[in-house]
C-alpha cells in the first residue's frame, strides 16, 4: 500500500513513468537534440474539495477512485515536498490530488487540491480562451445524461438534450460537482477494440485566444503533431450543443507522439471572450502532464516562444525521486506539467 510520502510523486506521475525509455544521449561532437513531448498522462482540474470531486466522478460516471480511508474521514493530504511544491510554486502549500480511471484507457483524470496559498475561484465561460473541457466518449449518452439530472447537476445545453453533429455523433454539456464543464459524446459507431467501460475514450478540449498561435506552440515548441485545421465557419449546431449564441468557430487537434489522448483546440468569434488569468492552484485552472525527452531543450525553446515557466527559478527542477519537472504556461493560460525522469539527479528523501 502506498504511504503519503509515495502519493506525492507516484500519484502524479504513474501514469507515465516507466512506460517508455528514457531518451538516448546525443553522439559526442554532434548538435544538440531538439526537445519534445513524447506523451501525455493525467488531465488535472484544479479544485476545492478532491474527495467531492472523486465522489462525481465515480457515482456519475463510473470511474474508478482510490478508497476512503478505512477508519473513515477524508482521503489524507500529502507530507509536504519542498522540491514539489517548487515545482509548483505552491509553497507553503497542503496538497492531495489522487485519480480517477477508467480500466483500459491510459489517460487518468486527477483531481488536485491545493490549500494554504492564495488562491480564487474563477467563473468559467466555455468562450473564454484558458478554460479546458473534459471530454468524454460514451457508449450510452442516454443513461449517462440522465444520471448527471437525477443529481441535479445543471445541463449547459440548449433544451437540456443531446443534439447531433454532422458526423452522427450525439453530444450534451454539463457542469459536473465543481461547475467545470464535461462535455459527452456517444460516436455512431463503437470501435471493436474499445473499453468495456460506458466510457471509452477520454479527451480534453482547450478554449484558445488564437488558433494559428496555439498550433505553432504545440506543433513548433512541443512537437505535437497537429491535424484537422478549420477555417471560422457558423456553427449553429454548435450554439445549442454550447449555449453560445451568434458564433463562429474554428477548430484543430493535437497529439503527443506516443499519446493516445487527443487535446482538441475551439477558438470562438462573434462573442465577447475574457482570456483567463490563473496560477495553478485557482479553482478553475487545468494542467496536462507531459512527458518529454531532453526537457531543458523543451523549456529553452518555451521561453524563446514566449511562454512562462511557472516553476521556481524558470527552469526545470529536480523532483525525487528521480525526475526533473517545468510548469510551463501555454498561449490560453493552460498548464503543461514537463516531465523527465533522470540518472540519480533526485534521490528519494528518506528522512522524512
Amino acid at each position: 500500500m502506498l504511504n503519503r510520502r509515495s502519493l506525492i510523486v507516484t500519484a502524479a506521475l504513474s501514469a507515465l513513468a516507466g512506460a517508455l525509455a528514457i531518451a538516448q544521449s546525443p553522439s559526442p561532437g554532434g548538435p544538440a537534440p531538439k526537445g519534445l513531448v513524447i506523451d501525455t498522462g493525467s488531465f488535472t482540474p484544479l479544485v476545492e474539495n478532491m474527495d467531492r470531486s472523486l465522489a462525481f466522478y465515480k457515482e456519475i460516471l463510473g470511474m474508478e477512485v482510490p478508497p476512503l480511508p478505512a477508519a473513515g474521514g477524508p482521503r489524507p493530504y500529502n507530507n509536504p515536498n519542498p522540491r514539489l511544491f517548487a515545482f509548483f510554486n505552491i509553497a507553503g502549500a497542503r496538497e492531495r490530488h489522487q485519480p480517477a480511471r477508467v480500466p483500459g484507457i491510459r489517460t487518468v483524470v486527477e483531481a488536485m487540491e491545493i490549500q494554504q496559498v492564495p488562491h480564487k475561484t474563477v467563473a468559467l465561460r466555455l468562450q473564454d480562451p484558458g478554460k479546458a473541457t473534459l471530454v468524454l466518449m460514451v457508449r450510452d449518452i442516454d443513461a449517462t445524461l440522465a444520471r448527471v439530472k437525477a443529481a441535479k447537476y445543471p445541463v449547459v445545453t440548449t433544451g437540456g438534450q443531446p443534439v447531433s453533429l454532422g458526423d452522427g455523433t450525439r453530444a450534451v454539456i454539463v457542469r459536473d460537482a465543481d461547475n467545470r464543464f464535461i462535455e459527452l459524446r456517444q460516436p455512431p459507431e463503437i470501435p471493436a477494440n474499445a473499453p468495456a467501460h460506458n466510457i471509452i475514450d477520454i479527451r480534453v478540449m482547450l478554449t484558445v485566444a488564437d488558433l494559428p498561435r496555439t498550433i505553432q506552440v504545440y506543433r513548433d515548441v512541443f512537437g505535437f503533431t497537429v491535424e484537422r485545421e478549420s477555417p471560422f465557419r457558423a456553427e449553429p449546431v454548435e450554439a445549442v450543443l454550447t449555449g453560445v449564441k451568434s458564433i463562429e468557430e474554428r477548430h484543430a487537434r493535437a497529439k503527443a507522439r506516443d499519446s493516445q489522448m487527443w487535446l482538441e483546440f475551439v477558438e470562438f468569434r462573434g462573442v465577447e471572450r475574457t482570456p483567463l488569468t490563473m496560477k495553478i492552484q485557482d479553482r478553475g485552472a487545468a494542467r496536462l502532464q507531459a512527458r518529454t525527452e531532453n526537457i531543458d531543450a523543451v523549456v529553452n525553446a518555451a521561453k524563446q516562444a514566449g511562454l512562462t515557466i511557472a516553476t521556481v527559478g524558470g527552469a526545470a527542477t529536480p523532483i525525487p525521486p528521480n525526475f526533473k519537472g517545468a510548469l510551463v504556461v501555454d498561449p490560453n493560460n493552460f498548464f503543461l506539467s514537463l516531465f523527465e525522469p533522470c540518472d540519480g539527479c533526485a534521490p528519494p528523501d528518506r528522512s522524512r
